[in-house]
């Protein structure tokens, strides 16, 4: 499943609570800027990517410094520490200024989806890092459980004819609200099934769109003649949850 984040920012609570806490884990000794000295993090999220076609779901991560850290963790509402990642030797003089994880994905029928909120409970997950000078690197990121449903795709789809590839049009039906959460985007992708969704960007359309939106023209020249496409509509909700629908087409030789 293809990594896709879009700017919903989690507000960043204040790091003060964490000034004093343990040096055992992104604590640093003293050093000149003062042991309790704290750096915000730049962005810290988590969230849950959902595919509806494929019936599996996992979840992202993604932390961003502008401070280089040389460890960063993350630790789950009830303080469980759930991940650590360290610089060492050449990188580690360098350090870390951005971070994403994708976790696996199991399908649901061996994790099926009730079990997987389960094991990533919402509330509060606190970012803890060690910066490359000895300062202290805070965040936090909001997770919820409110998981939108996948969009219903309209058209194309796979048992339709071939496609004009100068005139084709995605489409798909409007999501309601997850949990009372409101929609706030709609992320569509077309790629050609040859490359897949790690293709260079040229061979990839990936736009963001309003919630109020329910399909795109695919620009000409776009499409190539007698090729085969999938295309995605991810429905975002507010807190940065996403679930993902999925279909094929193929354009006219």
């Amino acid at each position: 499943m293809k990594a896709l984040w879009i700017a919903v920012v989690v507000p960043l609570v204040g790091a003060g609570a964490l000034a004093g806490a343990s040096l055992a884990d992104g604590g640093a000794a003293p050093t000149s800027r003062g042991a309790a000295h704290v750096v915000q993090l730049d962005d810290a999220r988590l969230k849950f990517e959902i595919n509806s076609t494929d019936g599996d779901g996992g979840v992202q991560l993604f932390g961003d410094s502008e401070e280089p850290w040389a460890r960063l963790s993350v630790y789950d509402p009830h303080g469980k520490r759930i991940f650590t990642s360290t610089t060492k030797g050449t990188l580690g003089r360098q350090g870390g200024t951005e971070l994403f994880l994708e976790s696996g994905e199991p399908p649901f029928t061996d994790l099926p989806l009730k079990e997987l909120l389960a094991r990533f409970p919402e509330g509060t997950y606190e970012f803890r890092g060690r910066g490359i000078d000895g300062e202290r690197l805070a965040g936090e990121a909001e997770l919820t459980h409110d998981i939108p449903d996948g969009p219903t795709l309209v058209a194309p789809t796979e048992g339709d004819g071939p496609q004009n590839p100068d005139a084709t049009t995605v489409s798909w039906k409007p999501v309601g609200p997850a949990n009372g959460s409101p929609i706030i985007a709609y992320e569509v992708i077309v790629v050609d099934e040859n490359t897949g969704l790690d293709a260079l960007p040229e061979a990839t359309m990936d736009v963001m769109m309003p919630p109020s939106a329910t399909s795109v023209d695919v620009p000409p020249g776009f499409l190539k003649a007698g090729t085969d496409y999938t295309w995605e509509v991810l429905a975002i909700e507010q807190s940065g949850n996403q679930t993902i629908s999925s279909d094929v087409f193929t354009t006219a030789g």
